[in-house]
C-alpha cells in the first residue's frame, strides 16, 4: 500500500478540547500527493466514448463491473490519478467547471455557425427547434446531443478523433472560464469539431449540458472507484479531493478522515417520508416514548455557514454546494449578512460550521417573506452545530449538539441579532399528543409545519431516513402535498376569458426518466384546471405559446396522449406538444376515481394552479443557477417513485386462458412491490384478516352491478375474502375484471364499448367451489371480447372443463391426467413459457437493445487502429458484436442472470438503478428552487365521514369559472359572529367593520356562501381584518378538526375578484 503524502496544508497548532486533538477536519488547502501523478499516456477520448456507449447500453447491475474495468485499466495504463476521467463521468458534480453558461439555444447557434448552415435551412431549424418532432422525419428529437450528432455526422470529414482525454479537459476548461459571447465560444467549439468525430462531439455536448444520460449517479460511479469514496464525497462535495485522497484502492480512511471540513461544502442530512404519516406513526418511528426534538419547518433555503480565523473569513453555501459567499459576505463589513453578524460569536470561537435555513425577514412588518423575494434581506435560522474549534461534531448525538449550540458558549447574546441570526424554534416531546400540540402552536403563529428529530443519533450526511421526519398540517380544501404536472392541452374561454385558454388539461409522464432511448415521452391525462391563474398568467399562456397550440381531433388524438376510455373530460379544444409545454404546480382537495374520463383512471377534485414554472425558451429573464428547470422530463411521472407507485399505479395484467382472467404471470427477473388500490377506489373497508384463500390473488375486480340475492357489497366482500382487490371504477389500463349479471347498466355498456369482458357473478361462485379461478367459458360471459372468444375453453361447458384436471408439481409438470388429452397440458405450459416475461422486462430489454444497436452501428465504423486500441482497453470483446441482437436474447440473458442472482448482484441493482436525487429538503420551501416535493401524496382522512365532502355536492369536481367562490364556505370574523360562537369579543374600528361588510357582499356576488358557525362542516375559509386579528389563535385552535381552515384578510377576496380566480392564500395571512 502506498504511503500517502499530506493532501492538505496543516493549519497552525491549536488547543486541545477535552483532551482530544484536532481532527483532519481542520484541513483547508488541497494538495496532490507526490505519488498520485499519472506517468502513462492519456487515452484517446474515443476510448472513453466507447465506455460511455457501453454504460448506456448495459443492464444496471453490470455497470459496476464495467466501471471497475475502466478504473483498473486507467490505473494500469495511465496512472493513479483518476480525476481527469471521473470529472468527465460526473460533469454535474465538477466544482472546477461549475457553469459553462452554454445551454441548448447557444450551442445550436454556435453549431449553425461552425457547420456553415443557412439560418433558415431545415438543418439549422432542427438544431434550434430540437424539441419539436418534424413530420415524416425519422430524425431524433427531444435529445439535443443526439440531434447534433446526426447533423454533424452528415457533414463531418473527421474519421478518427485526434483528441486525448487531457486535451478534451483543457478545451472544456476554456469553455468554463466565465460567461462569454457566441463569437468567443465558436473558435473553441470549432477546434473540437475539426478534431473530433460526431460521436465524440455528442458526448462532449452531453458533458457541457451536464447530463450524460447513462443512468448512473455519483453513488454508483464513486462506489466502483473506491469503497470510501461516497463517504468522503458526502462530507466535501469535491471530486478532486476524493480522487487525490483515495487514489490507492487499497487505502482505507479512518473515522477522522470522514469528518466535515471548514470551507468545504457537504451534502446535508434530509428528512425521510412516511407513507402512513399519522401523528401516531410518526411518533413511533421517531422513538416515542423516548424524548425527541420538534423544530419549526421553515420556508427558506438550506444553508451552511462556515467561519474561521476568529471571524476573519466566512463561507456560505447551499445544500447543492452553490457558493453564496459573494452575496452574504466573505469578510466582516461585506455582504448582506456578514457585516451584521461578524461579532455575534464568543471570542474563543475560532472556527465553526452551522447548519440552518436562510430566510427573508421584513423588519418593517416583522414577518417572513417568500424566499427569493429579496436575497439581500437575509436572516439565518440556525438549528445545528457541526464543527467547532477544529473539532468535527457530526458524530456527537443531536442532544449534545443542541445543548452546546444553546449553552451560551457559542454566541455572545443572540437576541441582539434578531432579524439577522436566530435559533430555530424548537420543543421537546415524547408522544403524538406533543407533536399535535406543537404543530397547532406553529400553525397558530402562521408557520408551515414541523421537523421531528431523534435526539440520540449522529449527523449523517446525504442521508434521508426516519431520524428526521417532516410533519405538515392539512387544510380543508387541499391535500398535504402538491403535484407538478405537465400541460397537455386546453379549452377556449367564454365571456371575460373569450379568446384565451381558460382551462388546462394536465397529465403525468409514463416514462420514469430520460435514458436517451425515447425521443418523446408519453403522458396519461390526469386532471383539468381552470382556477388559480391570474390575468398575467393567461396572457403569458396565450402570447408565449400562441404558435404551439394545435386543434385537437377527438377521432385522431396525438400519439403522446393516453386518454381516458370514456367521456369528454380529457378531450380539449387544443393541445400542445410536450417539448413546447410547461409545468404547473397543482393543489387539490382529494384524489377520486375518474370513472374512465382520464388516462390515469383517477383525477383531482377541486384542483387549483399554485405556481407556473415558466419554461426556459419563453422566459424573459436569466434564470438563477440554483433554480431547477421543469419540463417534460422533470415533471411528475406515473412510475418514477416507489411512494407514488404504491398509491396510484396499477400492475399490468395478462390474460391467461388456463388460470382465469387477469391472473398475473410468474415473474423471474424484476420483482416489484404489489401495488395497492388507493382508499377512494376501494369503497367499503375490509380488513386483511378476512382473507381466507388466494384463489383471486393478483386480480382486481370491478363489481359494476350485483343481484337481488348477492348485492354489490356482498360480492366485493366475497372476492376480497378469496384474495382479490376491488375498485369502484375501471382502471386506466382496463385490467379490472368486470362483474355484472347483465348489460342493462350504462356503466356496463361503457365497458363493452371498450372491448372489456363482462362476467356473470356465477363465475365467482364456481371458481370458489373449485378453489381455482376458472377460464372464461361462454356460459359465464355477458359479453366476450374477441380475445376471450378465441380462448381454448370458450366453447366448452363447465362439465367438459371439469373432465380436464391436472395436478402439477412445483415445476409445473403434469403428474397424471383424468382425461386423455395430453396435448392440452403441453399447450398450456408452452403458453406459460412464452408469456413468462412481463411488459416491464420487455420494455427494459428493448431500451437496452436500441442502445446496443446504436453501439453496434458505431463500432462498424471504427478504424483498424481504433479497434486495436479498444482491445487494449478491454472494449472489443463484446462491443464488436453489439450485444444481444434481439429482445428475446436480452430477455434470456436477464433470466439467466436472475436465476444466479447473488447478494452482490442484488446490491449492485440497488446502487445502479437510476434514481433521481432526493431534491426536496426538510428545511426548504416546498416550492423552492431545489424542490422536488412530489414524492408523497398524503391521502389520510379523505374518506372520514365526519369531515363530509368539500363543495356543494359529492359530484362537484371543479371550481366555477364564473362564480369563483362557489363550493367554498366562509366565516366572516365579526364581533357579532364571535359572540354567536362564544369567541373573545372585540371593538374594531368602523373602517374594519365596513371592509368586512363589503367583503360579505363580494363573496355572495361571486358564488361564495357565508356561514355563521365555525363548526359548519363545509367551512373552508375565515376572513379576518388586520385591525381586528386578536382571535387568530383562538380560531386556529377551534377550527383545526378535521382539517384546518385558511385564515385570510379581506384583500384576498378583493384580489381574487379582480383577477377572476382563486389566488394563493399563503400570501394573505393576517398580521
Amino acid at each position: 500500500m502506498a504511503v500517502h503524502a499530506p493532501y492538505y496544508h496543516a493549519p497552525p497548532p491549536t488547543q486541545e478540547i477535552n483532551g482530544e486533538k484536532p481532527t483532519l477536519a481542520a484541513a483547508t488547502t488541497l494538495e496532490r500527493p507526490a505519488d498520485c501523478i499519472n506517468r502513462g499516456q492519456y487515452p484517446a477520448f474515443y476510448i472513453i466514448c466507447g465506455y460511455l456507449n457501453r454504460l448506456r447500453a448495459d443492464a444496471p447491475h453490470k455497470k459496476y463491473e464495467l466501471l471497475m474495468r475502466i478504473f483498473g485499466n486507467w490505473r494500469e495504463k495511465v496512472g493513479p490519478d483518476l480525476y481527469p476521467l471521473i470529472r468527465l463521468l460526473l460533469p454535474d458534480k465538477d466544482r472546477e467547471r461549475p457553469v459553462y453558461n452554454l445551454k441548448e439555444s447557444m450551442l445550436a447557434r454556435c453549431y449553425i455557425d461552425i457547420l456553415s448552415l443557412e439560418k433558415h435551412s431545415e438543418a439549422a431549424q432542427r438544431l434550434i427547434k430540437w424539441k419539436q418532432p418534424a413530420e415524416g422525419s425519422s430524425n431524433p428529437t427531444g435529445d439535443f446531443a443526439k440531434v447534433c450528432y446526426n447533423e454533424i455526422k452528415a457533414r463531418s470529414t473527421v474519421e478518427e478523433g485526434q483528441l486525448s482525454v487531457e486535451a478534451v479537459n483543457m478545451l472544456l476548461d476554456k469553455l468554463a472560464v466565465g460567461k462569454m459571447k457566441q463569437a468567443e465560444y465558436v473558435p473553441i467549439l470549432k477546434a473540437i469539431n475539426m478534431q473530433c468525430t460526431a460521436e465524440e462531439q455528442e458526448w462532449i455536448i452531453r458533458i457541457i449540458l451536464k447530463d450524460l444520460h447513462i443512468s448512473i449517479r455519483e453513488r454508483g460511479i464513486l462506489s466502483a472507484f473506491h469503497p470510501d469514496a461516497i463517504d468522503l464525497y458526502n462530507i466535501c462535495s469535491d471530486l478532486k479531493r476524493v480522487c487525490w485522497t483515495l487514489y490507492d484502492p487499497g487505502f482505507r480512511l479512518n473515522k477522522n478522515e470522514t469528518h466535515l471540513e471548514l470551507f468545504h461544502s457537504f451534502v446535508p442530512q434530509l428528512c425521510g417520508r412516511m407513507n402512513d404519516a399519522s401523528l401516531e406513526n410518526i411518533a413511533k418511528a421517531i422513538g416515542a416514548p423516548k424524548e425527541f426534538i420538534m423544530e419549526e419547518k421553515l420556508d427558506g433555503e438550506r444553508i451552511q455557514l462556515h467561519m474561521r480565523g476568529n471571524g476573519a473569513q466566512w463561507f456560505y453555501c447551499s445544500r447543492k454546494a452553490k457558493d453564496y459567499t459573494y452575496l452574504y459576505g466573505a469578510h466582516p463589513g461585506e455582504g448582506s449578512l456578514t457585516r451584521y453578524i461578524a461579532n455575534a460569536f464568543q471570542d474563543n470561537v475560532r472556527n465553526i460550521i452551522l447548519d440552518g435555513e436562510m430566510m427573508v425577514w421584513d423588519p418593517v412588518v416583522e414577518r417572513y417573506l417568500a424566499f427569493g423575494t429579496l436575497k439581500s434581506a437575509a436572516l439565518v435560522k440556525v438549528f445545528d452545530i457541526l464543527f467547532l474549534n477544529d473539532h468535527c461534531l457530526s458524530r456527537k448525538r443531536l442532544s449534545e449538539r443542541k445543548r452546546l449550540l444553546r449553552s451560551g458558549k457559542i454566541f455572545k447574546n443572540i437576541e441582539d441579532y434578531k432579524g439577522r441570526l436566530e435559533f430555530v424554534d424548537e420543543k421537546r416531546g415524547k408522544s403524538a399528543k406533543d407533536i399535535k400540540e406543537y404543530l397547532e402552536r406553529v400553525v397558530e403563529t402562521k408557520g408551515e409545519g414541523l421537523v421531528v428529530k431523534k435526539t440520540d443519533v449522529i449527523y449523517q450526511t446525504n442521508s434521508r431516513g426516519y431520524d428526521w421526519i417532516k410533519v405538515k398540517p392539512e387544510y380543508s380544501d387541499q391535500m398535504g402535498e402538491n403535484l407538478e404536472v405537465l400541460v397537455l392541452g386546453g379549452w377556449w374561454g367564454k365571456g371575460g376569458r373569450s379568446g384565451k385558454i381558460s382551462r388546462l388539461l394536465c397529465g403525468l409522464r409514463e416514462q420514469a426518466f430520460h435514458d436517451g432511448t425515447v425521443e418523446q415521452p408519453s403522458f396519461k391525462t390526469f386532471c383539468s384546471i381552470g382556477s388559480g391563474m391570474s390575468y398575467s398568467d393567461y396572457e403569458w399562456i396565450l402570447n408565449k405559446h400562441k404558435k404551439h397550440w394545435k386543434p385537437f381531433d377527438r377521432s385522431n388524438p396525438p400519439a403522446f396522449m393516453k386518454l381516458g376510455p370514456v367521456g369528454l373530460d380529457d378531450k380539449p379544444d387544443v393541445y400542445i406538444e410536450p417539448e413546447n409545454s410547461f409545468v404547473i404546480e397543482v393543489k387539490a382537495s382529494e384524489i377520486v376515481p375518474a370513472g374512465g374520463g382520464y388516462g390515469i383512471g383517477f383525477t383531482l377534485r377541486f384542483p387549483r394552479c399554485k405556481y407556473i414554472y415558466y419554461d426556459r425558451n419563453s422566459r424573459d429573464y436569466e434564470l438563477d443557477d440554483e433554480s431547477k428547470e421543469r419540463d417534460m422530463w422533470t415533471c411528475m411521472s406515473v412510475d418514477e417513485r416507489a411512494d407514488f407507485m404504491d398509491l396510484f399505479s396499477r400492475p399490468k395484467r395478462s390474460y391467461d386462458d388456463s388460470q382465469g382472467p387477469g391472473k398475473k404471470k410468474k415473474r423471474k427477473v424484476v420483482r416489484s412491490k404489489k401495488n395497492h388500490i388507493i382508499t377512494n377506489f376501494r369503497g367499503q373497508k375490509l380488513s386483511d384478516i378476512d382473507v381466507e384463500t388466494s384463489i383471486f390473488s393478483d386480480m382486481t375486480f370491478y363489481i359494476a352491478k350485483g343481484t337481488s340475492e348477492y348485492p354489490k357489497a356482498d360480492l366485493e366482500a366475497l372476492v376480497h375474502k378469496h384474495g382479490a382487490d376491488f375498485t369502484q371504477a375501471q382502471l386506466s389500463d382496463l385490467s379490472a375484471i368486470v362483474i355484472s349479471p347483465d348489460q342493462k347498466s350504462p356503466l356496463v355498456r361503457a365497458q363493452i364499448r371498450h372491448g372489456v369482458n363482462v362476467i356473470k357473478p356465477e363465475w365467482i361462485f364456481e371458481s370458489i367451489a373449485r378453489r381455482n379461478a376458472l377460464p372464461l367459458l361462454k356460459e359465464f360471459l355477458v359479453y366476450a371480447s374477441e380475445e376471450a372468444q378465441e380462448g381454448r375453453y370458450y366453447n366448452k361447458t363447465l362439465e367438459q372443463y371439469d373432465k380436464v384436471s391436472f395436478v402439477r408439481d412445483r415445476t409445473g409438470e403434469a403428474l397424471f391426467e383424468e382425461d386423455g388429452d395430453a396435448d392440452v397440458e403441453e399447450e398450456v405450459m408452452d403458453d406459460e413459457d412464452k408469456d413468462e416475461i412481463d411488459m416491464e422486462e420487455a420494455r427494459e430489454a428493448k431500451d437496452r437493445r436500441m442502445a446496443k444497436e446504436d453501439l453496434k452501428e458505431r463500432e462498424l465504423n471504427r478504424s483498424l487502429e481504433q479497434k486495436k486500441l479498444q482491445e487494449a482497453w478491454g472494449l472489443r470483446s463484446r462491443a464488436s458484436t453489439g450485444g444481444s441482437d434481439s429482445e428475446a436474447e436480452e430477455i434470456k440473458s436477464l433470466k439467466e442472470e436472475s436465476d444466479t442472482d447473488s447478494e452482490r448482484v442484488r446490491r449492485l441493482r440497488a446502487i445502479y438503478e437510476d434514481e433521481e436525487d432526493e431534491e426536496n429538503d426538510s428545511h426548504e420551501s416546498d416550492v423552492g428552487v431545489d424542490g422536488d416535493d412530489y414524492r408523497l401524496v398524503h391521502l389520510s382522512g379523505l374518506n372520514d365521514k365526519e369531515e363530509g365532502f368539500m363543495g356543494e355536492s359529492p359530484e362537484a369536481m371543479h371550481y366555477d369559472e364564473d362564480r369563483i367562490f362557489y363550493h367554498l364556505a366562509f366565516y366572516i370574523d365579526t364581533p357579532e359572529n364571535a359572540a354567536v360562537n362564544g369567541l373573545e369579543s372585540s371593538s374594531p374600528s368602523l373602517n374594519a367593520q365596513e371592509r368586512l361588510a363589503k367583503i360579505e357582499k363580494l363573496l355572495a356576488g361571486n358564488g361564495g356562501r357565508a356561514v355563521k358557525s365555525i363548526s359548519d362542516p363545509k367551512l373552508t375559509h375565515i376572513i379576518m381584518d388586520d385591525e381586528d386579528s386578536g382571535r387568530y389563535i383562538e380560531l386556529t385552535r377551534k377550527t383545526a378538526v378535521p382539517r384546518r381552515k385558511h385564515i385570510v384578510t379581506p384583500k384576498w377576496v378583493e384580489d381574487c375578484v379582480d383577477e377572476e380566480t382563486l389566488l394563493d392564500e399563503d400570501l394573505y395571512k393576517p398580521k
